[in-house]
């Protein structure tokens, strides 16, 4: 074997352990937003049943009932701010161990937005769960179940519909947070106080897309599609809204510092 080839076979070599090196980054990475999500995930929806529960029986037994379901009432549902905050947490308190463990910025990208989807895939359905929930509960005590928003589709379609653009929901707030934080570690406090407006787009996207959210209830019921455009948009809509989200935290995080600036 001549010099030159031994050199490209150590290069090459030295490539494919770089390249297992980031994939366990990423998986570990990954397994941290997995592991803290389904903790405090199932903690809070835990929590939020009961409450909930409590609330509806409740205003049955000593009031007058309720007009809407729980979920109007909490501005789209609960899955979206306690994704957001640990979005903002989880990956801004994990970078410098992930780092110092050998892992790079975009390792924590990808493992952070790998854990993203598969978070969504855990507590996406549960909003639909809880639904149907709620509807038999409201019915169970003779109250009439309404939503003002929602997807334009009943049934099981309209289940599977909702388990699938409620895991965007999740993913695309999870990211959301963390793009928040990102720019603030990258930019500052005045940039990154801007780059939240940016930020914040993805979320405002996967409101519409989904009919839910503080964007869709401002906004208004008459701003939506129904019928089949309405479905393609939902689905589209989400899957856009997480790859911006994905793209806006992955860009000020791969050249963020760790240290401040003397």
């Amino acid at each position: 074997m001549s010099v030159a080839t031994a050199r490209v076979a150590v290069g090459a070599g030295r490539d494919v352990l770089v390249r297992e090196a980031e994939r366990r980054a990423a998986r570990r990475a990954a397994g941290v937003t997995i592991r803290i999500v389904r903790t405090v995930g199932g903690l809070y929806w835990a929590i939020f049943v009961a409450v909930a529960a409590a609330i509806i029986v409740g205003m049955t037994w000593f009031g007058s009932g309720l007009d809407v379901g729980i979920l109007d009432a909490q501005l789209g549902g609960p899955s979206r701010w306690f994704m957001m905050v640990l979005g903002m947490i989880v990956p801004s308190a994990y970078l410098r161990l992930h780092v110092a463990a050998g892992g790079t910025r975009g390792a924590l990208a990808t493992g952070t937005v790998r854990g993203a989807l598969v978070s969504g895939a855990m507590f996406g359905p549960v909003t639909a769960i809880y639904l149907v929930g709620e509807r038999a509960l409201f019915g169970a005590l003779d109250q009439s179940w309404s939503r003002t928003y929602g997807l334009p589709v009943d049934g099981w379609a309209g289940i599977a519909l909702t388990m699938l653009t409620e895991s965007f929901v999740v993913a695309t707030y999870y990211l959301v947070g963390a793009a928040i934080s990102a720019g603030y570690h990258r930019l500052g406090m005045v940039r990154g106080t801007a780059y939240i407006v940016a930020a914040l787009v993805p979320a405002a996207l996967v409101d519409l897309a989904t009919h839910t959210g503080v964007t869709t209830l401002v906004a208004g019921p008459e701003v939506l599609l129904g019928g089949g455009p309405g479905v393609l948009l939902s689905v589209a809509g989400g899957l856009v809204a997480i790859a911006l989200a994905a793209w806006l935290f992955s860009l000020p995080l791969r050249s963020v510092q760790l240290r401040p600036q003397v």
